[in-house]
């Protein structure tokens, strides 16, 4: 590959523009099969692009033609990993540890895929050993922290992804596992935002039958009726309605008569959950973020705000309030479920990882987002193993401000 081609791919590739390095090398190697620079190059545009079939497929030729490039192998391995091939993976890392002891990608990816092998003390092991190599490399830390938290380490697993962290603030991955880790031990305020969006990705393909059937999930049906009775027919039954974490849809079917035609909006932090929203129909738009992140923008007022099972990943609910004050109309309306306190005063966080608050907590946040208590009921929200789970259903609204 010419000099003058080589660097303008290289530049492309760096700037993350793949297409144009992708077809920069190909097209190289459309000239010269052999071209190992445009090989090697269309390898990395490949993993990059996480094309990982075709990254496998274009390193192997790469060590069929150079078998002692030891980087080559390893970038092999990881494509391998990634595509669930494992074992081949370790066989290419180990090629590659037998070129180049030394190489820290090859030992901490080594190490990385013992731990998704299950093998934790293996991988530990690898992974110490590449960080005695190289104190800075934030992806062993991170992964050296997923070790111990399968170890069940979980306060030596925080130091690792600190460490990750201090080295690059700006690696997502060890953020939100130094979050979630956090969460676990119980000392955050309110669910990490990306546990939770993972949580729901993860549970949108199941999420119906398993709230319906399984747990025997009633949230709308209970707001719905409390709705009647404190709302009834005293509003007009044409409200603009914003359904806080709004799951796959189940409020805003239960909450079409109110709406009356109107618009009804929704927020949720998982984009599969939104999908399976937007497929009900019933929604004029749909905001994919957080709720207290989305509730402290400025947006359009409601006259009524719902959130069914989405109370439970806020223990805190200061910032929640405040936001939905904020945002509804004088004399609007917010009805909500959450989980009751088994006693005390504010919130509580079980092994459920869903908080619990106290009537006596949502009564002293409620007041102080000026938000008027207008009614509390115990329910069963849902049942876990055949046991119901102890809820409330609240309703409060906002004060109507007098004319000046």
């Amino acid at each position: 590959m010419p000099e003058a081609e080589l660097q303008i791919a290289q530049a492309a590739f760096q700037s993350g523009d793949l297409a144009k390095a992708g077809h920069l090398y190909q097209q190289a190697l459309r000239n010269n099969p052999r071209d190992m620079q445009a090989l090697y190059g269309l390898g990395l545009v490949c993993i990059e692009a996480q094309q990982f079939s075709h990254a496998e497929y274009v390193f192997h030729e790469f060590v069929r033609l150079q078998p002692q490039h030891a980087d080559a192998h390893c970038i092999r391995g990881v494509a391998l990993a990634r595509l669930g091939r494992r074992q081949e993976a370790l066989a290419c890392l180990e090629r590659a540890l037998s070129l180049r002891p030394d190489s820290v990608e090859a030992i901490s990816n080594y190490g990385t895929v013992l731990f998704e092998l299950g093998e934790h003390q293996r991988a530990l092991a690898e992974l110490d050993r590449a960080l005695a190599i190289d104190p800075r490399h934030a992806f062993s830390w991170h992964n050296r922290g997923n070790a111990l938290i399968a170890m069940k380490r979980p306060e030596e697993a925080l130091e690792s992804y600190s460490r990750a962290l201090e080295i690059d603030p700006a690696f997502q991955l060890a953020a939100e596992a130094r979050e979630e880790t956090l969460f676990k031990l119980g000392r955050l305020n309110r669910s990490p935002p990306g546990f939770t969006r993972k949580l729901f990705d993860e549970f949108s393909v199941h999420y119906d039958q398993t709230m319906r059937s399984t747990l025997t999930y009633r949230g709308p049906e209970i707001l719905h009726q409390l709705a009647e009775r404190v709302i009834g027919a005293r509003e007009n039954r044409q409200m603009r309605i914003l359904d806080l974490g709004c799951g796959t849809g189940f409020l805003a079917e239960a909450f079409s008569d109110f709406a009356g035609g109107g618009p009804i909006d929704g927020i949720d932090i998982s984009p599969r959950m939104i999908e399976a929203a937007r497929a009900r129909g019933r929604y004029r738009s749909i905001i994919l973020g957080d709720v207290e992140s989305e509730l402290s923008a400025d947006g359009p007022q409601y006259d009524l705000m719902l959130a069914g099972d989405s109370i439970i990943y806020f223990g805190d609910l200061s910032v929640f309030f405040s936001g939905v004050s904020r945002r509804l109309v004088p004399g609007g309306w917010f009805l909500f479920t959450t989980e009751a306190a088994s006693d005390g005063e504010g919130w509580e966080l079980p092994a459920t990882n869903r908080f619990r608050h106290s009537e006596s907590y949502l009564r002293n946040e409620a007041s102080r987002s000026a938000l008027e208590f207008v009614e509390i009921e115990n329910c069963t929200i849902r049942y876990e193993y055949s046991v119901p789970v102890a809820g409330f259903a609240v309703a409060l609204r906002k004060g109507i401000q007098p004319s000046p």
